[in-house]
């Protein structure tokens, strides 16, 4: 099975550079895009995180990082970048999580019919204390995982979830990380969530600057540099001048 992937932008901020890299100039400024990642050519359309409508509770929770707050135009939101495609959520068939932050996720209880597939070990850690109390994720994002629509996720690690589409847990940004590996006539091509958040992380072997473990992100840089794949950061607006309308055949 070969699939297409498109990316869609949902939103964009400014990092500053000791949050982009590890060790990195803290008067140093990157732009970064928010994306859903599109995959199409399966039964149904799929996505690679669910999409951020909040932008102000973001912002707020996220303003130690932020070196210019996110901004999202109206055509940039999950719903006007799926009917861009001819798409509603009601037509989602798999969202895949790459992570359990509020960026990634915000939107996912948008997408009735879809399964959700996210790390178990990193649902299980996300969950562990009672209460959830610590946990890195939202509340209203862990009770519909938990609770929901808990007859709809599939929660794994290092498997093969359909013909073409493999998911590997990584950790390193979060105890919740996965990449997403996908077959495309390119060749494999791997969502690497926030682990990865910019070509340059991988390409300079430079570490991400917002890490639970710096020992794992390495690690898993090193992995996903094996296997020789087409890498898609999370938020790298390079990616449009590398794949103008994604990886297609």
């Amino acid at each position: 099975m070969k699939y297409n992937i498109r990316p869609l932008p949902n939103g964009r901020c400014v990092i500053a550079g000791n949050y982009a890299f590890y060790r990195g100039n803290p008067d140093e400024r990157y732009t970064y895009m928010l994306f859903l990642w599109l995959i199409e050519g399966g039964e149904r359309p799929m996505l690679v995180d669910a999409g951020l409508k909040n932008v102000d509770e973001m912002n707020s929770g996220a303003a130690h990082v932020l070196a210019e707050p996110i901004t999202q135009t109206p055509e940039q939101t999950a719903v006007a970048q799926l009917d861009k495609y001819g798409y509603k959520p009601k037509d989602i068939g798999y969202v895949f999580i790459t992570h359990l932050h509020f960026d990634h996720i915000d939107q996912l209880d948008i997408y009735k019919n879809a399964k959700i597939v996210v790390s178990k070990r990193g649902l299980e850690a996300a969950t562990a204390n009672p209460g959830w109390v610590g946990s890195w994720a939202p509340g209203k994002t862990l009770r519909g995982l938990t609770q929901n629509w808990k007859e709809r996720v599939i929660a794994l690690d290092d498997k093969t979830v359909l013909p073409g589409v493999e998911v590997i847990w990584i950790g390193g940004h979060t105890p919740c990380s996965q990449a997403v590996c996908v077959q495309t006539e390119a060749g494999e091509a791997i969502m690497t969530g926030d682990t990865v958040s910019l070509l340059a992380n991988i390409e300079k072997q430079i570490p991400v600057g917002v890490y639970d473990d710096l020992e794992e992100v390495k690690r898993a840089m090193k992995k996903l540099k094996e296997r020789n794949a087409i890498i898609l950061p999370s938020h790298d607006p390079g990616i449009f001048d590398r794949f103008p309308e994604g990886v297609i055949g």
